[in-house]
């Protein structure tokens, strides 16, 4: 019983002694200069959140924040001993308010801190060819990711996430329409949208300074798009 009580003795010293050492290793790691610089650096430079809206059933996905991983980017710098904003390692901090929290809302529009738009043509659009041409983004109808919402009950039986056009664009309602786009739009142009319109249309976004991005990065909450 005696030679138990002992082997369990020097067991429970040996994970007493590897918990404190690995404590002192910690606390002297947390104490040096490169360490704490890189905590001092992580502490005045976080990028905040941006939480997605919600209004009714709609809404818009919001974007990440940034955050310093100090350990990894410790680790990274430790054998250099010298602080370098380049081997700074970050962590993508989830919205407090995501759409991912929110999957049945249906998304009418991107975060207008993209500074993008997105176009949504059907297969048989007679303009297919140009976006193809010019190396346009553009997203069909049925895509993989999402249903897009075009009638009133083409979604109904769908298991992905809705997204409905913020603005439909046709040859009777263009050029009341065109002015109205802006940050954030999601762009469905139907079949009989002549070139001479879609022309306008890339020129006027091109004035704009607006980016052109198929939905999967449109829509995406992740910071590095």
């Amino acid at each position: 019983m005696k030679k138990y009580l002992k082997g369990f003795l020097v067991i429970i010293l040996m994970i007493f002694s590897f918990y404190y050492t690995e404590k002192i290793a910690l606390y002297v790691q947390n104490n040096t200069p490169l360490k704490k610089e890189i905590i001092t650096y992580k502490d005045n430079n976080k990028i905040e959140f941006v939480n997605a809206e919600v209004s009714g059933n709609y809404i818009i996905p919001g974007i990440n924040g940034l955050s310093v991983n100090v350990d990894k980017s410790y680790h990274k710098m430790k054998s250099y001993n010298v602080f370098s904003e380049k081997y700074l390692i970050y962590d993508e901090v989830k919205p407090e308010i995501s759409v991912l929290d929110f999957k049945s809302k249906i998304i009418n529009k991107g975060n207008v801190k993209r500074n993008a738009v997105s176009f949504i043509l059907n297969k048989d659009n007679q303009n297919v060819n140009y976006f193809f041409q010019n190396n346009i983004s553009f997203d069909y109808i049925n895509s993989n990711n999402y249903c897009i919402k075009i009638t009133d009950d083409n979604c109904l039986s769908s298991n992905k996430q809705i997204v409905e056009p913020t603005i439909t664009l046709n040859n009777l309602n263009f050029l009341k329409e065109l002015g109205n786009i802006s940050k954030g739009y999601i762009v469905y142009i139907e079949s009989d949208l002549n070139q001479s319109y879609l022309l306008a249309l890339i020129n006027y976004i091109e004035y704009k300074g607006l980016k052109i991005y198929k939905l999967d990065d449109h829509l995406s909450e992740n910071y590095s798009i």
